[in-house]
């Protein structure tokens, strides 16, 4: 299961991931993900195999990350 998170036009969604992974968090960026350059840039995350609080901890460094 996936969730897209919206970031601010102008982020740099390569970025965000590289500092969610320096942070402890796996996401990606949305870019390879999109036939055509998207309107504003993306995160994919997935959430599939992860309990509440896994989630919950992942937001938490996600939020200070981006």
């Amino acid at each position: 299961m996936h969730l897209w998170v919206r970031l601010p036009a102008g982020a740099d969604p390569d970025a965000a991931a590289a500092r969610a992974l320096a942070a402890g968090v796996l996401v990606s960026s949305g870019v390879p993900w999109y036939p055509a350059e998207p309107s504003v840039p993306h995160l994919r995350l997935s959430y599939g195999c992860s309990d509440v609080e896994r989630i919950t901890e992942g937001v938490r460094r996600l939020a200070t990350a981006v």
